[in-house]
């Protein structure tokens, strides 16, 4: 959509990057990942980041990154140091807990995945305190204040409701965990605010919620139907009906088909939401995301993907040419090293090479430019208002969040 179409009071957001760029960013970002075994990416990470960052204008000015690849790799060694120990815990419970007490290895192992889940939300809030704190536009520097403890306490809270409603309680947890970060995520010394309400959402997440109510019901009947009849057990269906075991199955996968499309229209509208309630002062931000156009993007990416899968076995079985990794079940002949590794380095390579950098190139890509371009801010004015902050940033990088894996950029 036009920048030009999304007229408001204020001017709009934008975005300068290109794909030919960021392409040879991430190419050359994965070498040198691979030949340091992984270190690199941290520097990696910090580089895509300025990418995004210096690429996306307001009032014609650039946001800036300034956080740096060292500070990322010391967070990580830091957390390491934690993460650790606590694996040396989940050893000791599955080797020394003595068999004859299951009761004592599933409170230890609930524990321990509880204390996970605690470094999880830790991590989470404390990577965009660190993304806050190593933004900046116009000198003037981002921030987010607010207790990681409280935030803690607040996502197990709604994490327990959320389990108890089935999943119903999942919008107003959403809302009021962005509610939190918005409310004390500030630039320079102006404080924004966020006003919204889980409620607006619970439409669009019944289209969600049914379809997961079908896969749980047809699979309880698919598993009543292939059960035993006995004393003490479930009543079953005659596993002979196999017109029924089908049809529940076909309900699973149609539910399947669903529920994905489902929840990526879900996400969508649940951004533009989250957006559309930011305010700072008399600035009102305005998103209108499109689900179509990132939808086509998607699909794209993994036609692309399956095709580059697909390609070896199309070339060797449907053309006849021997591409060398393709093993013939025919021949009576051992199979030669590549015959008989090709496959394997195919499918790591691609599952952790190029899908990615093809997914992140065509999709996430597309999903921060049209994040940018389809924002809108009404009286925008008042951002140049802002003052900076004498708040400390924070001095290492998002230790937990490296470690655990949490976030995209």
């Amino acid at each position: 959509m036009d920048q030009e179409q999304l007229t408001t009071s204020g001017p709009v957001l934008e975005f300068d990057g290109t794909r030919g760029p960021f392409s040879k960013l991430l190419i050359i970002n994965g070498l040198l990942t691979i030949f340091t075994l992984g270190i690199y990416r941290f520097w990696a990470k910090t580089k895509v980041r300025r990418f995004f960052w210096s690429n996306t204008r307001f009032l014609d000015d650039p946001l800036e990154y300034t956080g740096t690849g060292g500070e990322l790799f010391v967070g990580f060694l830091i957390v390491m140091a934690i993460l650790f120990p606590l694996g040396l815990v989940y050893s000791a419970i599955n080797t020394l807990v003595p068999p004859d007490v299951p009761a004592m290895q599933i409170g230890l192992e609930v524990a321990y995945y509880l204390v996970i889940y605690a470094l999880i939300q830790i991590g989470f809030y404390r990577m965009w305190r660190y993304r806050m704190s190593r933004t900046t536009w116009r000198g003037v520097r981002f921030g987010l204040d607010g207790s990681t403890w409280t935030f803690l306490k607040l996502s197990t809270g709604w994490t327990l409701l959320t389990a108890i409603t089935l999943g119903l309680a999942y919008p107003w947890m959403q809302v009021d965990l962005w509610r939190y970060q918005v409310r004390h995520t500030r630039i320079g010394s102006e404080i924004f605010r966020f006003e919204g309400n889980g409620k607006d959402l619970i439409w669009a997440w019944m289209t969600v919620y049914i379809p997961m109510l079908c896969i749980l019901f047809a699979g309880t009947a698919i598993y009543l139907a292939l059960n035993t009849s006995g004393e003490g057990k479930l009543p079953r269906i005659d596993p002979g009906d196999g017109t029924f075991v089908a049809t529940m199955g076909g309900v699973i996968g149609v539910s399947y088909i669903a529920f994905f499309l489902a929840m990526f229209c879900y996400q969508i509208k649940q951004t533009r939401y989250l957006m559309s309630g930011v305010k700072l002062n008399t600035a009102n931000f305005h998103s209108l995301l499109p689900t179509g156009r990132l939808l086509i993007f998607a699909v794209m990416s993994l036609i692309l993907m399956g095709c580059i899968i697909l390609l070896p076995l199309g070339l060797h079985y449907g053309l006849g040419i021997n591409t060398g990794v393709i093993p013939d079940f025919m021949e009576s002949e051992p199979l030669s090293p590549g015959l008989l590794f090709g496959p394997y380095i195919i499918l790591f390579v691609s599952l952790f090479l190029i899908f990615p950098l093809l997914w992140t190139i065509i999709f996430k890509f597309e999903v921060v430019k049209q994040l940018v371009i389809t924002t809108t801010i009404e009286n925008a004015d008042v951002l140049e208002q802002a003052v900076q902050s004498a708040s400390d940033p924070q001095r290492t990088g998002e230790g937990l969040a490296d470690a655990l894996d949490i976030g995209g950029f």
